[in-house]
């Protein structure tokens, strides 16, 4: 059963959506998943399981290292692991929650960990491919501990009029459409914790 405050979450996202094309809330994954997700990213690096990140899909898929540096492990929407399991479920909540008040029409989603290790970056970009539009939101979730400006690998927006950069803090998570949303990541200055996916 959903909490009076993770609709409040809900309805915030929604809010955000409608007049920026974006939102950021904090609250909508519970300290418990956080620190299961963050740990479980943690047990993945440590046993080497990540894979360099790419841009591009199928055939247009490559490897590069002057756009993107970071380095990512798919997480399975069927995982058993009890903080994964959380994960998918809120999402899939929320997804039809989307549906039922937004008609958004999703029907399914993807999600991955996202390293950037110090240095690290993803130059400005779109999240659509050139042969794959089905991705409608991108959705992040960071697990970073006491991150503070000078920390950076902030998430940069750009809007029409203006830039807005927003800061991984742990428990913070930020939605955005994504084909009308350009963005980036700075270099971090330490490592840099994610979830990160999008709702198709």
């Amino acid at each position: 059963m959903e909490t009076e405050e993770i609709f409040d979450c809900y309805e915030a996202i929604i809010d955000g959506l409608v007049e920026h094309n974006y939102a950021v809330v904090d609250g909508l994954f519970t300290p418990e998943v956080l620190n299961g997700l963050k740990a479980e990213l943690i047990r993945l690096l440590d046993e080497e399981d990540f894979k360099l990140a790419g841009i591009g899909k199928d055939t247009l898929f490559a490897q590069e290292r002057a756009i993107r540096s970071d380095k990512i492990h798919w997480i399975d929407n069927r995982s058993e692991h009890v903080a994964e399991n959380a994960f998918v479920n809120q999402i899939y909540n929320f997804s039809q929650y989307l549906n039922r008040t937004c008609f958004t029409g999703i029907q399914d989603f993807e999600f991955h960990y996202a390293c950037f290790e110090r240095g690290n970056f993803y130059k400005r970009h779109f999240d659509r491919f050139k042969n794959d539009e089905s991705r409608k939101f991108s959705v992040v979730t960071y697990l970073n501990e006491d991150w503070t400006a000078d920390d950076g690998g902030a998430l940069v927006l750009y809007l029409d009029k203006q830039e807005v950069h927003i800061l991984p803090k742990g428990g913070r998570t930020v939605i955005f459409k994504s084909e009308l949303i350009e963005h980036e990541v700075l270099p971090a200055g330490r490592n840099r914790y994610s979830v990160t996916g999008w709702l198709k």
